[in-house]
């Protein structure tokens, strides 16, 4: 099977993810595609990632582990059972939100990209906590970015101008036409499966797939992708724990409110906040001036408005 045959029956299974395993994917990936194309970014210094964990009620986390990728093997065994976007059942990663053109508060994109108020359209009108947490990138590094898929490069500049960047990095190459236009299909085939909005676990066979050959090159730390659940605005990263470990710094968090009612929300500061923080020590929260905060029963008249 050469690679075009391959890649014809990979489209094939993507049809139905559940009838195919995973091994299958992988075993199409390196043996029938065999060169796949790895189009890389550099993540900046100093960059700021967000990243977002629902709270149980109004309970504090108490300590910055519990914000970041999970350690907890009991957690790993008994509740990392299924795939996600770049990721196969118990395998840790960190999943966040960077800064873009359209949504300048990656945090947005982050609590859209978590909450199962917008994953699953529930309504929360009482409001459900959440815990923001930034990282600070301290040296730059490579990624893969995704960015090839036709609904975020219809809706994102950001996303327009990767994929212009990548694709002249295809043209200067000297390669044939026909294996320029396998290249960008192929790529734009899998910028599909990372963006698609999927009905179960099983829709991430593929980008789960390609995500963990890719991460095997031994200069990436990451894959970037437009978010689906800001219709493509926002950008997601998702990193390695080694990445994590090597490259990011956490700098402050923060309690958030989403309060969601039919198409309307208000997201909201909660009552607290870290402005510092130690990884050596608990979490020290402080409480913001009352002043400061949302008067919750303007949010309930907003959410109650015909408008």
């Amino acid at each position: 099977m050469d690679k075009y045959e391959a890649f014809e029956k990979l489209k094939e299974f993507s049809r139905d993810l559940s009838a195919v395993s995973y091994d299958e994917i992988v075993d199409l990936l390196k043996n029938g595609i065999k060169f796949i194309p790895i189009p890389l970014a550099k993540v900046s210094k100093n960059a700021h990632i967000d990243r977002v964990r629902p709270n149980k009620g109004a309970v504090l986390y108490d300590h910055i582990d519990n914000l970041g990728y999970i350690k907890d093997q009991e957690v790993i065994n008994q509740h990392l059972l299924s795939f996600g976007r770049a990721n196969c059942p118990h395998q840790v990663m960190f999943y966040g939100a960077l800064e873009s053109t359209l949504i300048d508060k990656q945090r947005l994109t982050a609590i859209a990209e978590t909450s199962d108020l917008f994953r699953e359209n529930k309504d929360c009108p009482d409001g459900k906590y959440y815990t923001v947490s930034r990282w600070k990138t301290n040296d730059e590094f490579l990624v893969v970015e995704v960015v090839f898929s036709e609904y975020a490069l219809e809706n994102n500049p950001d996303i327009r101008a990767s994929f212009e960047k990548q694709k002249r990095f295809l043209l200067d190459k000297g390669l044939e036409e026909k294996e320029i236009r396998f290249h960008l299909d192929f790529l734009k085939f899998i910028s599909e499966e990372f963006s698609k909005k999927v009905t179960n676990a099983d829709d991430y066979k593929i980008s789960a797939a390609y995500a963990n050959i890719i991460l095997l090159h031994p200069e990436t730390s990451g894959i970037t992708y437009p978010s689906v659940q800001t219709q493509y605005f926002g950008v997601n990263i998702v990193l390695t724990p080694e990445a994590v470990d090597n490259y990011l710094t956490p700098m402050v968090c923060s309690t958030q409110i989403v309060y969601k009612k039919g198409d309307k929300t208000v997201i909201a500061n909660g009552e607290h906040f870290c402005d510092s923080i130690d990884s050596s020590k608990d979490l020290e929260w402080k409480e913001h001036d009352k002043s400061l905060l949302t008067n919750k029963d303007d949010i309930i008249k907003h959410l109650n408005s015909e408008r």
